[in-house]
């Protein structure tokens, strides 16, 4: 009889002690949000990542050998890009040009405004991958070759 009673008390502790809690309390912090048992995570490339710093890459050229892309991102939000186009003269091959950037909704890619244009930037942990005029990743067989890598400073 005695068995029986320490079995069964064993059985409600075990019970009660693994009872699922259908209302959870709203939990929030910088980075989570816990609601109903959905997990939002506000983590981004923006607020997570040490992103500032010299990114460097060649991305194809047409009517060159390449085009070495050397970006500064710094943490005041402006930027410096130089592109060198590989073959051609010397004095018609450089450019240089500074100004902002913003980030995107998401926090995951930065958009460098310039007077004539906007270029755009996925962020990822020590790269930055080149995107097209529409915001997406280039694909394709030079995909590799529109990514830019953080240099050690």
């Amino acid at each position: 009889m005695k068995k029986i009673f320490l079995a069964f008390g064993i059985a409600t502790t075990i019970f009660i002690g693994c009872k699922n809690v259908e209302n959870k309390e709203n939990v929030s912090d910088e980075t989570m949000e816990t609601t109903d048992n959905n997990v939002v995570d506000s983590h981004n490339s923006e607020n997570s990542l040490d992103w500032a710093g010299v990114y460097e890459g060649t991305t194809p050229c047409a009517d060159c050998e390449g085009i070495k892309t050397v970006l500064e991102l710094r943490d005041d939000k402006t930027y410096t890009l130089s592109q060198t186009y590989l073959g051609k003269m010397e004095g018609e091959n450089e450019f240089v040009q500074t100004g902002n950037f913003v980030w995107d909704e998401s926090g995951s890619k930065v958009l460098l405004k310039s007077e004539s244009d906007t270029l755009q930037y996925k962020v990822g942990e020590n790269q930055l991958w080149m995107l097209d005029s529409s915001g997406n990743m280039v694909e394709g067989d030079l995909a590799e070759f529109y990514i830019l890598k953080k240099t050690l400073q």
